[in-house]
């Protein structure tokens, strides 16, 4: 187990930060699958598979959260500076994401080139996924933003702008599902690796040593 993680403040931040991802997924794939155009049928199927998917993540990590809560609160020292280091950080990093996303489609939008503002605002989150793995100690962070980076770099590259996958600009589905399952798959894990941390396994569990 990972010390850091181990304390109430981390497992908080975890837990909120997935329902926040939760989130961001399930508008970027009912986003999609607006714009698909698929038959009345698989609109349907596909919606309901969408909304179960986030309704059991949603669940876990709410439930994840309540746990959190019921974990004891250590104060010492370390632990303050550790946390003022982190937020510090992460505020650094969310500033310069969002100034990523106010600059980038103005400067497409200057040299005409409007259908790469959904992959490079996609690029944008896949690297801020990279300094969040360092500041948290979250390897799968790293992971993530890696491989995400690597399939919109390589889509933007290779991908023809008029090349369509159905009634879906290519260049603009190929990174947007790719975020959607690997955000899905990631959060599985993080939300997995939170049973190490807090209990799960009956409600009468004490909560693990912090130390």
């Amino acid at each position: 187990m990972n010390i850091i993680h181990q304390s109430r403040a981390a497992q908080i931040g975890r837990s909120s930060g997935m329902i926040w991802l939760v989130s961001v997924t399930v508008f970027f794939a009912l986003i999609d699958l607006y714009f698909a155009k698929l038959s009345g049928f698989f609109t349907i199927g596909t919606g309901i598979i969408i909304f179960a998917i986030t309704i059991m993540l949603l669940v876990r990590s709410f439930e994840t959260l309540r746990l959190a809560k019921r974990l004891p609160a250590i104060r010492s020292e370390e632990v303050t500076k550790r946390g003022a280091s982190l937020r510090k950080w992460f505020i650094i990093i969310i500033v310069i994401e969002v100034a990523g996303f106010n600059i980038a489609p103005m400067v497409l939008w200057k040299f005409n080139h409007l259908e790469y503002i959904v992959p490079v605002d996609i690029l944008i989150v896949a690297l801020h996924f990279i300094p969040l793995g360092r500041i948290f100690s979250m390897p799968i962070y790293y992971v993530h933003g890696i491989i995400l980076s690597m399939i919109t770099i390589l889509t933007m590259l290779l991908v023809p702008v008029s090349f369509q996958i159905g009634n879906l600009i290519a260049l603009m589905a190929i990174p947007s599902t790719c975020f959607i399952f690997l955000n899905w798959i990631v959060i599985v894990i993080i939300l997995r690796d939170a049973t190490k941390y807090l209990p799960f396994t009956s409600p009468s569990t004490n909560p693990p040593a912090n130390t």
